[in-house]
């Protein structure tokens, strides 16, 4: 039977995942405000035009008393003020039709004299409109609008027509006498559609642009915090493990390690023996184990202090004269540069200078007898630079990007924890800490704080 492991779970990206699902949703939301406010826009347009021409129309022919005609086509008298209207109205412009129907459903009169005579009794907007309620049709000019037989040699020059029925009645509340149907092709709204609708989509592609670089940096920004106290809770679980394994070592072992280093002193007290050089090893062994829990202790319970204002210069040469001794015994040579005047700046004393022993010391056991250890003190407006560089066999790129990681040591002997200490008391005195290194050349160690 062959057991299949689980895949391991992916972490969620919530940028990813919001930039996928947000670009989805907001152009989908930004076609729709599209579509529907360019339609909306068009049919309001066509209608408000449509609206127009019938009150024109209603108004001509009962000013000039031609109403009657189309009750009475036998009247010459009202043929001839019916024929004078009706070339008015031929001549008026982005209208490449009129019909002019009386009760029957019978073209009485045409721009198109083909169609004088003929009976479009299948007209479901006629019939609407002989029972005294007005119609019209607006869209686009397509092959199935031209199509059809009352539409016949329609060669408007316009993307758009208006088909408007207009009921005529012989006087205001009266019957309806006849229909105008009037077909205009207006070239004049098509552009002013087609810019409209111009406006609206660029409206709605703007709008949907400036939406979605809102909420993608909000939750870019969102998710960089999350990632950021998520690091920071990791670190705080961490510090809480090494404060509960840095109690339990240093209560089961401290005491332990005080009778053993005891026990070597009362040997190295009875004089020459043996054992003498044994007894100093293991007084160097247990005083290194003793650091070591000094370290963890200092990791978990560092803190910024009290905050004065002390000279840069001043600590740095105090640290590298403490450091002396050491730096005599390893056969190096000690050089501070830029220390010549006062430079201020805001920190703890005692925990900066900590953090500048815990380097000095460091660069003195990486770097082989006949090498230099330097401290610098550089200013400029906005900051204030200690660095500490060693001439010894550098680090490499690999390991730069975790050097001040918790329990990460390139050292055999090392713990881990004197640089991640280093790190996190700058840090907690409102400082950064960089390194740069080149394997074979050296090491220099950059604390960067706010100047005064």
């Amino acid at each position: 039977m062959t057991v299949t492991a689980p895949r391991p779970r992916q972490p969620f990206n919530l940028q990813r995942r919001f930039a996928l699902a947000s670009l989805a949703a907001i152009s989908l939301i930004a076609l729709l405000y599209g579509v529907l406010l360019s339609n909306f826009l068009t049919q309001r347009m066509m209608e408000r035009e449509a609206t127009i021409t019938m009150e024109f129309v209603q108004n001509v022919l009962a000013g000039d008393g031609s109403i009657g005609y189309l009750a009475n086509p036998q009247d010459a008298d009202l043929h001839d003020r019916f024929k004078g209207s009706m070339v008015h109205f031929s001549l008026m412009p982005e209208v490449p039709r009129i019909n002019v129907y009386t009760r029957d459903h019978t073209v009485l009169w045409s721009t198109d004299q083909r169609l004088i005579g003929q009976r479009f009794p299948a007209n479901d907007e006629l019939d609407h409109a002989l029972q005294g309620h007005p119609e019209f049709e607006s869209g686009r000019i397509s092959d199935e609008q031209r199509a059809k037989a009352e539409h016949v040699g329609l060669a408007g020059k316009s993307d758009y027509f208006i088909e408007t029925y207009v009921p005529i009645r012989a006087k205001p509340g009266g019957e309806v006498v006849g229909v105008f149907e009037i077909y205009k092709a207006p070239l004049a709204l098509t552009e002013a559609i087609r810019d409209g609708q111009r406006q609206v989509w660029l409206t709605a592609c703007l709008g949907a642009l400036v939406l979605y670089v809102a909420l993608y940096w909000i939750v870019r920004k969102a998710d960089r915090e999350l990632r950021e106290q998520h690091t920071r809770l990791v670190k705080a679980e961490t510090m809480a493990a090494v404060g509960e394994l840095a109690s339990s070592v240093a209560h089961n072992i401290r005491n332990p390690l005080a009778s053993i280093r005891s026990s070597a002193e009362v040997a190295l007290e009875l004089g020459a023996s043996p054992s003498t050089e044994q007894a100093r090893d293991i007084m160097a062994a247990v005083d290194r184990i003793e650091g070591w829990l000094r370290d963890m202790a200092s990791f978990v319970h560092v803190d910024a202090g009290a905050a004065s204002v002390i000279d840069a210069s001043a600590l740095l040469q105090d640290c590298f004269f403490a450091a002396q001794p050491a730096i005599d015994r390893a056969g190096l040579q000690a050089q501070t540069t830029g220390v010549e005047r006062e430079v201020p700046i805001r920190a703890d004393r005692a925990l900066l200078g900590h953090v500048l022993h815990s380097l000095i010391s460091n660069a003195v056991e990486a770097t082989a007898p006949g090498g230099r250890v330097s401290g610098e003190v550089q200013r400029d407006a906005q900051h204030v630079r200690l660095v500490i560089r060693d001439t010894g066999s550098g680090i490499a790129p690999e390991h730069q990007q975790r050097l001040f990681s918790l329990f990460f040591s390139t050292k055999s002997r090392g713990l881990g924890i004197g640089l991640a200490l280093a790190h996190r008391a700058v840090e907690r005195i409102g400082g950064t800490i960089h390194v740069a290194s080149t394997v074979g050349v050296g090491t220099a160690f950059t604390i960067e704080l706010p100047a005064i």
